[in-house]
Parts: C-alpha cells; structure tokens; sequence
C-alpha cells in the first residue's frame, strides 16, 4: 500500500503542529507587512514634513532678503526721480532765463519798430489798419508763408464761400451758382478793389509798414534760432546744476551700493545661510527621524526573518508531511479526519487513510 510510519498517530500530530506552526508564521508575516509599510509611510511623511518645512523656511527668509533690499533700492530710486525731476525743472527754468537774456534786445526792437509802424500810420494820417500785419498779408505779401496765405484766404473766399453758400439754399439751381458768384466777386472783389486803392494812395507809408514787418519778421526768425539753439545747447554748465549732479551721482552711486549688497546676500544666502537653516532644521528633527527610521529598521529586519522561518517551514512541511498527505490535506481538519480513520480501525497506514480520505466510496 504504500511507505509505512511507525507511529502515524504521533506523525499526524507532529504535522499538524507544524502546520499549525507555519500558519503562525504566515500570520506574523502578514502583520510585518503592514507594520513595515506603515514605518516606511510615516518616515516619508515625516522625510516630506521636513523638506516642507526647509523649503518653507527657505523661500521665506529668501523673500525678506530680497524685500529689505528692494524696498532700499525703491526709496533711493525715489529720492533719485525726485532730485532728477528737481535738476530739470532747474534747467528748464536756466534756459527760459538765458533765451529770455538772449532774446530781449531782439524783443525789445520788435516793439519798438511796432511802435514806429504805428507812428508812421497816424502821421501819414492813413487808415488804421495799414498797422495790422493781415493787411500785409493780403494785400501786400512778402514771403512764401504770406504768399501761401493769401493763397488759403483767396479760395476760402472765391471758392468755398459760394459753394457753401450755394448748398445752403433748398432748391438748388444752376443761375442760383452763377448769381451767388457774382456777388461774390463784387463785394469782396470791391472790397479788395477799393483797399488796394487806398493803399495806392498811401504808397510810401505801405513802403515803409512792409519794411518795418519784414524787419520784425527777420528778429522773429532769429529769436526762433536762439531758443532752438539755446535748447539744444549741450553745455549745461550756465546753469548752475552741479549740486543737483552731485546729489544724483550720489544717490546713483548709493542704488549701485544697495544691488551690490544684495546680489552679495543673495550669494551669501545661497552659499552658506541655506546650508545653515538646513542643518539646523534637520538636526531640530534628527531624535524623531532617527526613531522613525530605526522603527522602519526594526520592522524590515523582522519581517526578513519571518520571511526566513517562513521558508524554512514551508520546505519543511514539503519534505516532512506534504508528500505523505498530499498538499490537499495540509490543515488541521483534514488531519483529524485522517485519524480518525485510523482510530476506527479502518487501517494502519496514512497514506491508505489518506486514499479512503479522498475515495471513501472504496474500501480495502
């Protein structure tokens, strides 16, 4: 029938203590599981914490370098603007007074050859306004400018004036145009006629009023060139601003101070203070992580040598018991079975137990 045990009663309880045993094992082994990857999960959530916080801590310290520098450099650029803004408003006002300096005997003749134009109209007992520069303009051009005025005036009359009037009027007509420009040309045509007249009688005074204007237009046209010039004028030292260049190269120099400063903080922090915070913290936190990591130890070694005694006992009831009672019957219940039927009588061997186990349908 098969390989005999002497004593099969005390080979079933042998297996299945061992049995028992192994179950034991496997359950511990399960619990180490868990224990382990519990230990590994609060190490990395403590691990994280702590890089959270030097991250933290970093970033924080980082941003209060930088925002007192900054808010340095901010009050210096203020000062700055202000003492540059001060500097210009000085200037402007250097160059008003030097183009007013300049400019005055320039100004004072034009006024005193309006003066003279008048004078000449009221002795000549001509009309008033042989005075005003417009009547030269038009009746007397000199110069592109004036020329091209008269130009304007000329179509703005004889042009645009009855077209205008002509598109005012509800029913247009034709005739209507055509009587429109009539009166035109009639009364300003007159108009212009008759001064042209009067200015031919008073030739000598529109002589000497076209000369004189043609002179103030010569000292407007240099007065032009001297504020440009002045304007322009590279050469600020007139003005008397080199205690606002000093207060600028000043404060300029004082910005330039402050970002040397703080690139050198910057460099400092990120050299030597951000290893220093980081040490600190993680020696702060170095009992608890030692704790942590020798618990994640503990529970790793354990588990290793569970896993070892599980081996060992696997192979063990491999070798022993599993090839007598089939892997099928490797637990506790069918054991007892297995003696049962050895205690009725019903045989002597286990591995005749074993077959009436899985066949009880046949008998020896």
């Amino acid at each position: 029938m098969g390989m005999e045990i002497d004593n099969p009663q005390a080979f079933l309880d042998d297996a299945k203590n061992a049995i028992t045993e192994y179950q034991n094992i496997c359950n511990q082994l399960t619990s180490q599981i868990d224990v382990e990857k519990q230990s590994a999960a609060a190490l990395d959530d403590f691990r994280k914490s702590i890089q959270d916080k030097i991250d933290k801590t970093l970033k924080q310290r980082g941003e209060e370098l930088t925002e007192t520098h900054d808010k340095q450099i901010s009050q210096v650029e203020a000062s700055l603007k202000k003492k540059q803004t001060e500097r210009e408003k000085a200037r402007q006002e250097g160059v008003k007074g030097r183009i007013k300096n300049e400019t005055e005997p320039r100004r004072i003749e034009i006024t005193e050859l309006k003066r003279q134009l008048a004078a000449i109209v009221k002795k000549d007992n001509a009309p008033f306004y042989m005075k005003w520069p417009v009547f030269y303009t038009l009746f007397h051009p000199s110069g592109i400018a004036e020329f091209i005025c008269f130009l304007t005036v000329f179509i703005l009359i004889f042009a645009f004036l009855p077209w205008g009037a002509f598109f005012l009027i509800p029913k247009r007509r034709w005739i209507y145009l055509v009587g429109i420009y009539l009166l035109d040309i009639i009364i300003f045509g007159g108009v212009y006629v008759a001064i042209m007249n009067v200015s031919g009688r008073y030739a000598d005074t529109v002589r000497q009023g076209r000369d004189i204007l043609n002179r103030i237009k010569t000292n407007r046209k240099i007065i032009k060139k001297l504020e440009h010039s002045i304007r322009n004028d590279s050469d600020e030292a007139v003005y008397n601003l080199k205690s606002f260049d000093d207060d600028i190269a000043n404060l300029q120099q004082q910005r330039s101070d402050i970002i040397s400063q703080k690139q050198s903080a910057q460099n400092n922090f990120d050299t030597v203070t951000r290893n220093i915070i980081i040490d600190e913290i993680e020696t702060a936190n170095k009992p608890k992580m030692d704790e942590l990591q020798q618990a994640f130890t503990d529970a790793t070694n354990l588990k290793t040598s569970l896993e070892s005694q599980e081996r060992e006992l696997a192979l063990n009831l491999s070798k022993n018991y599993e090839q007598y009672l089939g892997k099928n019957h490797m637990n506790a219940e069918d054991i007892d079975k297995i003696k049962e039927i050895l205690e009725t009588g019903g045989t002597t061997s286990i591995i005749d137990a074993v077959t009436k186990l899985d066949h009880p349908e046949k008998e020896e």
